[in-house]
């Protein structure tokens, strides 16, 4: 089992900080469906450029809590009116609980794309096969 939530805004402000808070406090509830690992992806912007970061950590959400919080990195008082983001919490049923087998995974070091699932996928070759032929 895994825990799954995302967070779509379109066309109402809210603060990086707002973003991150409500986004914790989501994979917060869904704990219980795991509690191996948690992660985070969201909206950025890095010298100029848009982007989308990924914060992934072993154990609970409160270590994923304190990871994100703690960054100085991040714009916290930035507001942006339309933005995306997603959370995961892991039971790790395939692979040891770590960050590396944390979600959300990420198709390349730019995030081009992330993605979190629940479950097995027993046809990821398949898969990956299909999307590198693009």
């Amino acid at each position: 089992m895994c825990g799954i939530f995302g967070y779509l805004n379109h066309l109402v402000p809210r603060t990086r900080h707002r973003i991150l808070q409500i986004l914790l406090q989501g994979l917060q509830r869904l704990e219980y469906r795991g509690y191996d690992s948690a992660g985070v992806a969201f909206d950025d912007l890095k010298e100029g450029e848009e982007l989308t970061q990924v914060i992934r950590k072993k154990g609970k959400v409160s270590s994923l809590n304190d990871e994100v919080f703690g960054r100085e990195d991040i714009d916290w008082d930035s507001v942006l009116d339309t933005h995306v983001g997603i959370a995961h919490t892991r039971w790790a049923t395939h692979g040891v609980p770590n960050e590396v087998n944390s979600h959300p995974q990420r198709s390349d070091s730019k995030n081009e794309f992330v993605v979190v699932h629940n479950g097995i996928i027993t046809n990821y070759k398949d898969i990956k096969k299909f999307l590198v032929s693009f």
